[in-house]
């Protein structure tokens, strides 16, 4: 099955899903997307950073998502205000 088909079947499940129901599978891509950003930024720190401060950073950032923000997992109702922004957006 390619892309597509997996898709409009994921469309076609969640047309017929009860709110609740829907709230849970955001939930679960929420995560999915999260674990990737952890995995990507995790790379980038292998190639550039020495392990120590790795470790410093992976600490301050669940710190940061945990204590400040209170996001022990990741979820929609925590989420919504977030927004994406490329590299170089933000910093004028």
């Amino acid at each position: 099955m390619n892309y597509e088909e997996q898709f409009r079947r994921f469309f076609q499940k969640v047309k017929t899903m009860s709110i609740k129901s829907f709230q849970d599978a955001m939930n679960v891509l929420h995560t999915r997307a999260y674990a990737a950003a952890e995995r990507q930024y995790g790379e980038a720190m292998d190639i550039i950073l020495t392990p120590k401060q790795k470790a410093a950073v992976i600490a301050k950032a669940a710190e940061i998502r945990e204590q400040w923000d209170g996001m022990s997992t990741v979820t929609t109702d925590k989420t919504t205000a977030e927004t994406f922004m490329t590299h170089g957006e933000g910093t004028e």
